[in-house]
Formats: structure tokens, C-alpha cells, sequence
């Protein structure tokens, strides 16, 4: 009996999430609660229920854009090769659906709006199946990514 129960506890923890690694500080700041006014807007517009901030996502939009800013580079492909799906996994988010970036927007209005004017960033805000955003800032550099609430 105590093989199967350490042999139980072995395979729980291998189900454990990863935690992220702890971005060298360069400020990070957290947008107004103005993002979820924007998101549930642009959707209730076109028809779409709304999202509400889930606190992994935003912990995985906040690493990459720490991360970002202080390694100089932008780019949906973190420098160890992670994608968005492996940052919000890393945080503890399953069901991440997309990841939407920015540089040089000074407020959430303005990032929103070129966003908004992209084909693609707009199609990520409008997903149908999406539940739950994350978003970090730092500086001027915006990461917003959509989960399904899963």
C-alpha cells in the first residue's frame, strides 16, 4: 500500500505547473482597469459575451513583456524559445488562445486602438471562445493575451 501511495504522489507531481522564471526587475507596471472596459466594448459590439482578467494570464503577459524590455527584443517567440502557449503553462494557464503584443503606445486607449486597426490582433480580441485575457505592461512595451476559461 505505501508503494502505490508514493507512486500516486510521484505521478501528482509531474502535473504540478512550472513556475516562471523571475524576470530581472525593470519596473513592471500594471494597466488601469480601463483594458477590460475596452475588450468587453469592442466585443459586446459584434455580438461577443465578455472576458474578465484572470490573474495567470496577466502573471504570463507581465513575464514576457518584463522580459522583453529587458533583454531588447519583441517578438511572440520568448528568447528561450517559448511560445505563449508555454509562458501562460509556465503560470499555471492551460488554455491560452492568443497573444497579442505592442511597443511604444503610452495608454491602454492608445494600444487598443492599433490593435483594433490590425487584422490579426483584432481577430486574437474577437475570438469567440475567449473567456479571460491577461495583461502586462512595461514601460510602453504590451502584452495582451486571450484564454478560453478552461
Amino acid at each position: 500500500m505505501r508503494s502505490l501511495v508514493f507512486i500516486a504522489a510521484i505521478a501528482l507531481a509531474g502535473c504540478q505547473p512550472t513556475q516562471l522564471p523571475t524576470p530581472i526587475e525593470v519596473g513592471s507596471e500594471i494597466p488601469a482597469d480601463n483594458m477590460v472596459s475596452l475588450l468587453n466594448a469592442a466585443r459586446a459590439d459584434t455580438g461577443l459575451g465578455p472576458v474578465r482578467e484572470n490573474a495567470r494570464l496577466s502573471q504570463a503577459a507581465r513575464f514576457h513583456a518584463t522580459d522583453m524590455v529587458a533583454n531588447d527584443y519583441f517578438s511572440h517567440t520568448g528568447r528561450t524559445g517559448s511560445s505563449f502557449t508555454d509562458r501562460a503553462r509556465a503560470a499555471g494557464y492551460a488554455c491560452a488562445a492568443a497573444e497579442n503584443i505592442a511597443s511604444g503606445q503610452e495608454t491602454e486607449s492608445e494600444v487598443f486602438t492599433t490593435w483594433m486597426n490590425s487584422s490579426g490582433h483584432r481577430r486574437n480580441i474577437l475570438l469567440r471562445d475567449a473567456r479571460e485575457f491577461g495583461i502586462g505592461r512595461v514601460g510602453n512595451m504590451w502584452v495582451l493575451m486571450m484564454g478560453r476559461g478552461c
